[in-house]
């Protein structure tokens, strides 16, 4: 009785500790976002150089997906958003790779593998220009291979989404093309 007492309040605390990291991470997301919006009313001057820390913001209504994106990739920042790894800016011809954990959950990148061709994925840039890209593929991919971030040319510009599978030591690669007005 005592080591199932025992056992049943570790499960507890586990469960407790892993629901308040998600709701941190949740929190430092929106602050982000709080601030990008907070920095857009008095000054987009220092936010229009190319050394701003965050590319702009990322939806995915499919999947109800709403982040800020940072324009560098580290491990760090990583554990806070989706990140820029590859790729120029987003308002120039080319393929731009984003890079994001799963967790198996709501976060991040954690429902990617539910898109299917045709969803969209709409970047805005700190200016509030938006870029509407449309699901044109979806595979795995060994996590040596980086072949997925080839400017095919296909699209005046194409976007590169990457996560772990977290089942087979693959990746997920979902491509999509910007959409033509």
């Amino acid at each position: 009785f005592v080591i199932s007492l025992i056992l049943l309040i570790l499960i507890f605390i586990y469960i407790v500790s892993f629901f308040y990291n998600s709701k941190q991470e949740e929190k430092i997301n929106q602050l982000y976002l709080q601030t990008l919006n907070t920095q857009k009313l008095y000054s987009t001057q220092n936010l229009t150089s190319n050394k701003s820390v965050i590319l702009g913001k990322m939806k995915i209504p499919k999947i109800n997906l709403d982040y800020m994106v940072f324009n560098e990739y580290n491990e760090d920042l990583l554990k806070i958003s989706i990140c820029k790894f590859y790729g120029n800016s987003l308002d120039e011809k080319g393929n731009i790779g984003l890079a994001g954990h799963n967790y198996n959950d709501e976060r991040f990148f954690g429902k990617l593998n539910k898109l299917e061709i045709g969803d969209e994925v709409i970047l805005q840039d700190l200016q509030d220009k938006k870029y509407v890209y449309i699901v044109n593929n979806i595979y795995e991919s060994n996590s040596e291979d980086l072949s997925c971030l080839e400017y095919s040319k296909k699209y005046e510009k194409e976007l590169t989404l990457i996560t772990c599978n977290n089942k087979n030591g693959k990746r997920i690669v979902v491509k999509a093309g910007i959409k033509q007005s």
